[in-house]
């Protein structure tokens, strides 16, 4: 398989479990918490940068989920034949005001506005591999949102 496939399988990896509901952040959803972050910092965008550790808007409630993401993608390419040392990016951009489309009647139940996220990794300057995923999603409101049971990890 040609790298930047493995790269593409990567990011869409990373992507999809990223902007999973078991991704979560002191028990609520990670996207919410991250929805309700950019609205305090009026900003629209939220930037991950995995290899570097940080964030923008940067905070430190977030970070057990960055490594936990650093670890998995060093997991993941390693196992498609990618050193960890062979990446030199991996980002995460999340957009909570992307250029709006038509919801379909079935997604009338979908709460909370849209999101685009987009995940791009870049391995010893070959085609980066990018995965993108939209949804909806509410800033976090722990009065309205159950909290995880599961263990933390």
């Amino acid at each position: 398989m040609p790298r930047s496939a493995r790269l593409t399988n990567i990011a869409n990896g990373l992507c999809s479990s990223f902007v999973s509901r078991n991704n979560d952040v002191a028990g609520y959803w990670a996207i919410g918490k991250l929805r309700l972050l950019a609205g305090e910092h009026l900003q629209t965008t939220v930037s991950i940068d995995l290899l570097a550790l940080s964030m923008q808007p940067s905070s430190f409630e977030f970070l057990p989920a960055l490594v936990r993401y650093r670890e998995m993608l060093a997991r993941v390419a390693e196992s498609s034949g990618i050193t960890p040392g062979e990446v030199t990016a991996a980002c995460i951009t999340i957009d909570f005001a992307p250029p709006p489309w038509p919801r379909p009647r079935y997604a009338a139940a979908h709460q909370g506005e849209q999101f685009v996220m987009i995940v791009t990794i870049h391995a010893d300057d070959r085609a980066a591999g990018i995965a993108r995923r939209a949804g909806y999603c509410r800033p976090h409101d722990p009065a309205r949102e159950c909290r995880s049971t599961r263990a933390s990890r």
